[in-house]
């Protein structure tokens, strides 16, 4: 158990070091680019990989087939009941939409080794920033965030428009209603949407309790249904739409292929 505790913290500059090249050639090798090295320095890069025990079978293979066709999904509020259904209904239909792609989701609720190998992207649901960024600094394949406002544009981030939520809400009730949120969203991202929308009333472990009285604006399909809130008029927004998928594999695609694009940003 030790001795593989210790293998685990072999790191990238220990692989460069062991082969004698930069961290920077390790890198393109562990993502798949081969036009940035010769063959030569490709095999002295798996060869130190390993020698060092730094995953190596998984390695070897994904890089021999130039890519895994799994796409992880890290998905890790899931508290209640509510956001256990949210959850699943984008699972649901990414999973669907992913399939039909001929690609293979799978799901994470949380990553006990912040490196992963077993993967073409890594698409984080709600996932802090400081988390991010540490998963970032770790890995060689696209990061996406999905309701995580990462400040750093280099990264996709699919975001709900909340402008657009607004603007539904107003044509629907004036000014005259709130906003209530299943909490699946970062911290940045929630005072993102405070900013946006005032005075909202995100539910996590506090129930259904703490909704005020009155008109309620939605994105979130699970709480149109509720015996606790059939006396309140409710208008959803939805997030989890086929629109909203289909932007998340294309900035996928466009992050795998490594295309140039005006902004990283998306709102849905």
């Amino acid at each position: 158990m030790e001795e593989s505790k210790e293998i685990n913290k072999i790191t990238i500059k220990e692989v460069a070091e062991e082969a004698g090249v930069s961290v920077t050639t390790v890198s393109f090798i562990l993502n798949g680019i081969t036009d940035k090295c010769s063959l030569e320095t490709r095999q002295k890069v798996l060869h130190a990989i390993n020698i060092l025990g730094y995953r190596p079978s998984r390695v070897a293979q994904c890089f021999a087939r130039g890519k895994s066709d799994n796409i992880i999904l890290l998905a890790d509020k899931h508290k209640t009941v509510l956001q256990q259904a949210e959850s699943f209904q984008l699972v649901r239909m990414l999973g669907k939409a992913l399939e039909r792609s001929k690609l293979n989701l799978i799901i994470r609720t949380y990553l006990a080794e912040i490196y992963v190998d077993s993967a073409d992207a890594i698409i984080c649901a709600g996932t802090e920033e400081e988390t991010f960024r540490k998963i970032a600094a770790e890995n060689f394949v696209p990061l996406l965030a999905v309701d995580s406002r990462i400040h750093d544009e280099l990264f996709f981030q699919v975001l709900q428009d909340f402008g657009a939520v607004m603007k539904a809400g107003e044509e629907r009730f004036g000014r005259n209603f709130h906003v209530v949120l299943v909490d699946m969203y970062s911290e940045s991202c929630k005072r993102e949407i405070r900013d946006i929308c005032g005075d909202v009333t995100f539910l996590s472990e506090h129930g259904l309790d703490i909704v005020p009285r009155g008109n309620i604006v939605t994105v979130n399909e699970s709480l149109m249904n509720l015996p606790e809130l059939a006396d309140r008029e409710k208008l959803l927004v939805p997030a989890i739409t086929d629109e909203r998928v289909d932007a998340i594999l294309d900035c996928y695609t466009k992050a795998v292929k490594r295309e140039t694009v005006t902004t990283h940003v998306v709102r849905i």
